[in-house]
């Protein structure tokens, strides 16, 4: 007897059935055929009496036509599908044609394959209508890099039935017939259907369709391209002052509220339906080949990850609002910038759900392998979400890329190895940095994620293994703007070269070309020479890359610009009194560009009698730190402080010439007219020549203040009610910083403010009323601020003492106070009103208001004013 081992389940671990003869015994294989999902019914192709059948059956385009039988049952019970035809397979497409049908009937069919007559499987039962209606597919309408307008055409087209276009990425018919249903408004002869989502640079496939319930048919299949977009890592994106910048709309979408497209995980079409997990992304995309974001945006861009949409929520202020009808969130970030998220929805095969009043947000981030996260927000939630692989979110980008051009002409001059030989490194972290071969000028300089490779080892100082020594002079390579190259190597042994070439730059790809090996140590890296990448360039650092293997070993050299710059600031003396005699400029300090922000001391020892021309120059500041200021704290004569009007001093690059000048008394500068100092800050003498208010026996020592990035201050106004209610940090006009001003005085680099405080709980009167700003006091104790109007409920209050409206100090805090009961008001009285008791406290009812205070005001002055 003849031995038979049958396949009992469906050969889903990869078994098939092989024989010698169809007699012979079927014994199991490893090699792989079929289970139940290889095989899919279609579409069908309909007549008024005939139709054509489309199935699909995957796994045996390698197999003998005897091995197998395919084709399709059908009947007009879907239950009782009694009729069969046999179909043919071409490249796993199985069709058959099924005559003398009965016009305007249903029919129902299923696929089928028979192996050996051993093991069937069938597909899901489909249906038809038997029709004379046909449909046509137009050519596309209007495209560009987001939407397309398609359309098609009907004949005999019963009531009730629908038309529309299906979409694929992909040109298979049946593919394209399984595509995203985007059905047309209404039933027409001639109709049309606008679809935005699209991917930019994209090739798409299209049918019209009209269903008739009980089965569709298609027009022939057409195809467009969407326009290609340029993304800009400034233009298109958004810095909330969070850790990346956010795009300002959707993928798919021309406008901040368009909802845009919507992308399974890993689809980079927007129209895969599939809810086949193994038709998806099953591991991590963010920066990798199958990151959307990436594709779409030429490497500017990225996923985001849902620790990024995390911060975005909970560093920025979320309203819910409308944007053109369009709910979502608007977020703004902590420096005032904003972006609006729509709720864009979700969708499963080609139904959209949540549209208006949900958001769904892809993120690169798998969870499990048939699950990734999301984040999903609505008007009364917001968290990080798993969806299915297959549920298509909206995608929003997010960039930590640069906009910096490459600019040839930074590389002229001489460039030293980063390599400690003056005790310093002045730009990078060592010598040499481990990159990827692949890495470049956008992926280094620009932040471009590298999909490539994640290489970015920073060597330091010791791994001289790779071929140096640290802290030794190898010398300096100077590239000159003709193209030629010299390069000056000092070698291990100290013997001493120099060296000339010739270079070219391929400036699109940032290229350097050169005839001779560049300077490098005696590294063993063998390509020195020829065609190497430039990494980055500005005015202080560069990197040129040596290939070897996966690797690209950036060395990284310092300019003599940025060695000149990085040299102490000199401090130049001129005080010359009025018998002409003194120092008419001698460098009296040099500071390190370490030990530059913050108080300094500058001595003279020498006589001074009157002052006629008194600067002090502060070399190459301002050329070096543009925003720096400097003030004078203190200054003695033979040890004794003198008074001081810092407010008539100058201040700022009085010669445009890049230094950083006090110029405290000159007959020549600023504060002159005729040869006459108009107003000195020694005593309230005016029109001097010289001021015999200021004299030095033997020794004259100034106390200043380098601030090389002054803070910026925010004036908040808070009022308190008598029940102790109201906010205690306050609303705000906006900052200010301190700068030197067009008149060469330091000064506020914003003067007016008006604050507004929208409050229904101050009614009864206050107990404090002030102006506080953080920090202001302690750094300039001088400062005077004077108010310049009040408005209670948009009424302006008038008549006010506004010499009892005064400034003070809280802590570190300035304060300017128009009432406090604890406060320097409550003694010297207040400019409002007359105080009333309120429990333990003292309150003015003249400064109470139902709805609003606005407070305005203006920053006079940052140092005091001196009594004589």
């Amino acid at each position: 007897m003849k031995t038979k081992i049958f396949l009992c389940a469906s050969l889903m671990l990869g078994l098939s059935l092989a024989s010698c003869n169809d007699d012979d015994n079927y014994f199991i294989s490893t090699d792989p055929v079929i289970d139940q999902s290889s095989v899919t019914t279609g579409s069908s192709d309909v007549t008024a009496n005939s139709a054509t059948l489309h199935g699909t059956v995957e796994g045996l385009a390698d197999k003998s036509a005897a091995f197998y039988s395919v084709g399709f049952y059908y009947g007009e019970d879907q239950n009782s599908l009694t009729n069969r035809i046999d179909g043919v397979l071409d490249k796993n497409v199985v069709t058959a044609t099924v005559d003398g049908l009965e016009t305007g009937k249903t029919y129902y069919y299923q696929v089928f394959v028979s192996l050996k007559g051993q093991v069937s499987f069938q597909g899901e039962v489909k249906s038809f209508v038997t029709t004379s209606a046909t449909v046509v597919t137009d050519n596309v309408q209007t495209v560009d890099f987001a939407s397309a307008t398609m359309g098609g055409a009907v004949t005999e087209a019963p009531e009730g039935a629908t038309v529309g276009v299906v979409i694929s990425a992909d040109p298979d018919v049946e593919k394209v017939r399984a595509g995203l249903i985007v059905p047309a408004a209404e039933q027409a002869a001639a109709f049309s259907v606008e679809k935005s989502g699209f991917v930019p640079g994209t090739k798409y496939y299209y049918a019209a369709y009209l269903d008739l319930g009980a089965g569709v048919i298609y027009g022939d299949v057409k195809e467009f391209t969407t326009d290609a977009k340029t993304f800009d890592a400034d233009a298109d994106f958004v810095d909330l002052g969070l850790s990346v910048k956010w795009a300002k709309s959707n993928f798919g979408a021309k406008s901040e509220s368009d909802f845009g497209g919507l992308f399974g995980f890993g689809d980079l079409s927007g129209v895969n339906t599939s809810y086949l997990p193994e038709d998806y992304a099953s591991g991590d995309i963010y920066r990798t080949k199958q990151d959307l974001a990436w594709n779409v945006t030429g490497g500017v861009g990225t996923l985001p990850s849902y620790q990024d949409y995390e911060e975005l929520f909970a560093k920025c202020t979320a309203e819910w609002t409308e944007v053109e009808g369009v709910a979502g969130y608007r977020l703004t970030g902590p420096n005032g910038n904003s972006i609006f998220l729509p709720a864009a929805g979700t969708r499963t095969v080609s139904d959209i759900s949540s549209q208006g009043t949900a958001g769904y947000y892809a993120t690169g981030s798998v969870n499990n392998g048939d699950f990734y996260y999301a984040y999903q927000f609505s008007l009364s939630n917001r968290a990080r979400a798993s969806l299915p692989v297959y549920q298509a979110a909206a995608v929003r980008a997010i960039s930590t890329a640069r906009n910096i051009p490459f600019d040839k002409t930074k590389l002229y001059g001489k460039w030293y190895m980063e390599n400690g030989q003056d005790g310093k490194l002045h730009v990078f972290e060592g010598p040499f940095t481990q990159f990827g071969v692949t890495d470049n000028w956008n992926t280094i300089t620009n932040n471009h994620p590298n999909v490539e490779q994640q290489i970015g080892w920073e060597m330091g100082t010791n791994n001289g293994w790779i071929g140096y020594t640290y802290g030794k002079d190898y010398g300096y390579m100077e590239f000159l703007e003709d193209g030629t190259v010299s390069i000056h190597r000092i070698a291990e042994d100290g013997t001493v070269t120099d060296e000339t070439g010739h270079y070219t730059i391929d400036e699109k790809n940032v290229v350097l070309n050169i005839d001779i090996d560049i300077l490098c140590g005696n590294t063993w890296l063998a390509n020195k020479s020829g065609s190497l990448k430039i990494l980055a360039l500005d005015n202080d650092g560069l990197r040129i890359a040596i290939p070897d293997g996966d690797y690209g070993y950036a060395v990284n050299y310092y300019s003599e610009r940025k060695l000149e710059f990085d040299d102490a600031i000199p401090v130049n003396f001129q005080c010359v009194g009025g018998d002409w005699n003194g120092e008419w400029g001698a460098i009296c300090d040099r500071i390190d560009a370490e030990k530059l922000e913050g108080k300094h001391t500058v001595t003279y020892n020498g006589t001074v009698n009157g002052a006629m021309v008194f600067n002090i120059d502060f070399q190459n500041l301002v050329a070096k730190y543009p925003t720096a200021i400097v003030y004078i704290n203190d200054i003695r004569c033979d040890g004794k402080s003198i008074k001081f009007d810092a407010n008539r001093f100058f201040y700022g690059d009085i010669e445009d010439n890049g230094n950083y000048r006090i110029e405290l008394f000159n007959i020549w500068g600023k504060g002159q007219q005729g040869g006459k100092v108009v107003g000195s800050p020694f005593s309230a003498a005016t029109n001097l020549e010289s001021e015999p208010a200021f004299q030095v026996s033997s020794e004259l020592e100034i106390d200043y203040t380098i601030n090389l990035s002054p803070a910026y201050y925010t004036p908040g106004l808070i009022t308190i009610n008598p029940s102790w209610g109201g906010d205690w940090t306050g609303p705000n006009d906006g900052s200010f910083t301190v700068v030197v001003d067009e008149n060469s005085k330091i000064a506020a680099s914003k003067k007016n403010f008006v604050i507004t405080l929208n409050s229904t709980d101050h009614a009864d009167g206050s107990i404090m009323t002030f102006v506080n700003t953080e920090q202001l006091y302690k750094d300039f104790p001088g400062t005077h601020m004077t108010l310049t109007s009040l408005e209670l409920d948009g009424n302006a209050v008038t008549g006010w003492d506004s010499a009892k409206v005064l400034n003070s100090d809280d802590g570190d805090k300035h304060r300017l106070e128009l009432w406090n009961t604890y406060g320097i008001t409550a003694s010297s009285g207040c400019a409002f009103g007359t105080p009333v008791q309120s429990g333990g406290e003292m309150k003015i009812v003249e400064l109470g208001f139902s709805n609003s205070m606005s407070v305005g005001f203006t920053v006079d002055r940052l140092f005091p004013i001196v009594e004589w």
